[in-house]
């Protein structure tokens, strides 16, 4: 049960009960002593007494005189001591051990032996001949009584002993008012501490919780996403949760490149599925395509006088034109021994789009930073840059913004085209790249821009990526200058 509690509950409750047997052991030890130390102020109280009967009784007991002997010993349990402190019974022996007085005198009666009335009380003699008489000793008589005795001397003789039995459930009251101050101090101590105990389980808990949040997270949500909402880094000389954070930290990036590349290589198995489909249903196209245009020009070659013919013929020959020029789209091939790319090659291209610049309003920010000849073939590159170029202007829209950068970088021709457009859905980018799909402006209207452009750069052996957010869209090329299509 309780190890199935949250760790939000677990640290909190942990240092809770902590500081509950922190308290109960210290205030347990305080009582201990507590009890100990009326066991000891009940002994000395009764030696210190002893002493000052036995002094005040010794010449009475020289006279004889029972009476002065009684009045001294009564005195302690008449004045108003503190009950704790004062004899329940107090006993006068002679030299012989038999009583001479007693504040009890129907139980202890005079020359009556203490063992013979009560067989608690020590037998006689109570001090041993051989030993000799101490100042004070003591003894239990039982759980609850405390039987103090002191010698009565005179010039070094024993002339008699004072017994003081003390019960100790009048010391025992004393001690429950200790115990209802220490009771009181306890449960003050524990309203206090408690609070700020659980505040510190709840602090210290804390990061933990956020990261066990974040881990419930993986596999419902983006990794790359949850990486960016993931606080920055603790120090590396930070604690084990700071460890265990910047850990976290660096799987979600692992994570979310792990996806991305999984992402991009089902992306390429089926672009290069639906390249081989789209492949072999062109050629079938292709074959009957051919022989219906040869039917329509072999026709005309006899002549046609019917003017409803000669409509229908040129309509016929339109469409099927048509459908050769979508086919010859899907059949990419780049021509890869063009001229090398040279920075003219480049320009062309703007100057090319600038129609299109001007009737739609876009203004365009384009920057070539190619100074030399570069070993790429000319002819696929001016296309794919030209693609992405227009499907930029498509999308920008009046009065919106495109920009273009073409550059070496890393032994690699970058190309960057960027728009300020509406930005590309999730739904939209895993099939930005098949043919006809939504979003693709280019390719002279026939949706199949970005599917020609992705081709081309494979053949390459480049790559395309793109980002899209709400502020702006790029399209990033890299053909690697390696690749030998130039002309010598």
């Amino acid at each position: 049960m309780f190890d199935s509690l949250s760790y939000r509950v677990k640290v909190p409750l942990n240092i809770s009960l902590v500081i509950v047997a922190t308290v109960v052991i210290i205030t347990l030890t305080v009582l201990g002593y507590s009890y100990r130390q009326v066991d000891r102020e009940m002994l000395h109280s009764g030696e210190s007494l002893g002493r000052v009967l036995a002094k005040g009784v010794s010449g009475a007991m020289l006279r004889d005189d029972l009476w002065a002997v009684w009045d001294a010993i009564r005195t302690p349990t008449d004045v108003a001591l503190d009950e704790a402190l004062r004899p329940d019974v107090i006993t006068v022996t002679d030299a012989a051990g038999k009583v001479f007085a007693s504040t009890a005198p129907t139980r202890f009666r005079i020359l009556s032996s203490p063992a013979e009335v009560d067989a608690r009380y020590p037998g006689l003699p109570i001090w041993p001949a051989d030993e000799g008489p101490a100042e004070s000793t003591h003894l239990w008589l039982d759980a609850d009584s405390l039987l103090v005795l002191a010698p009565v001397l005179v010039d070094g003789s024993l002339i008699g002993t004072v017994l003081m039995e003390y019960r100790r459930p009048a010391f025992l009251e004393r001690f429950a008012g200790a115990l209802g101050q220490v009771a009181l101090i306890t449960a003050l101590i524990l309203v206090l501490m408690l609070p700020i105990g659980w505040w510190m389980g709840m602090r210290v808990a804390r990061p933990l919780q956020e990261l066990a949040g974040f881990i419930d997270r993986i596999g419902s949500e983006n990794p790359r996403s949850l990486r960016q909402s993931l606080e920055p880094l603790a120090a590396a000389h930070g604690d084990e949760i700071d460890r265990l954070r910047g850990r976290f930290h660096q799987m979600l990036g692992e994570l979310a490149d792990k996806q991305g590349l999984e992402r991009e290589m089902v992306r390429a198995d089926r672009l290069a599925a639906i390249g081989r489909l789209t492949a072999g249903i062109a050629h079938e196209i292709n074959n009957p395509l051919g022989g219906m245009l040869n039917a329509v020009s072999n026709h005309r070659r006899r002549g046609v006088s019917d003017p409803d013919t000669e409509r229908t013929l040129s309509l016929l020959e339109r469409g099927l034109n048509q459908i050769r020029d979508i086919v010859a789209a899907l059949l990419v091939e780049a021509r890869l021994q063009s001229h090398d790319l040279c920075p003219e090659d480049l320009h062309d291209v703007e100057t090319l789009v600038g129609s299109d610049i001007r009737s739609r309003g876009v203004v365009i920010d384009w920057s070539v930073e190619v100074r030399r000849s570069l070993p790429l073939p000319s002819t696929p590159v001016r296309q794919v840059l030209m693609n992405l170029a227009l499907n930029a202007v498509q999308a920008a829209g009046a009065g919106g913004r495109v920009r273009v950068r073409v550059g070496v970088e890393a032994a690699a021709l970058l190309a960057r085209v960027c728009n300020d457009g509406r930005h590309i859905s999730p739904d939209q980018m895993d099939r930005l790249f098949e043919p006809f799909s939504p979003g693709d402006d280019g390719g002279e209207g026939t949706g199949l821009g970005l599917w020609v452009s992705y081709q081309i750069v494979q053949q390459m052996e480049g790559r395309i990526d793109v980002r899209s957010n709400a502020e702006e869209t790029c399209f990033t090329v890299r053909l690697p200058l390696r690749f030998g299509g130039g002309k010598a």
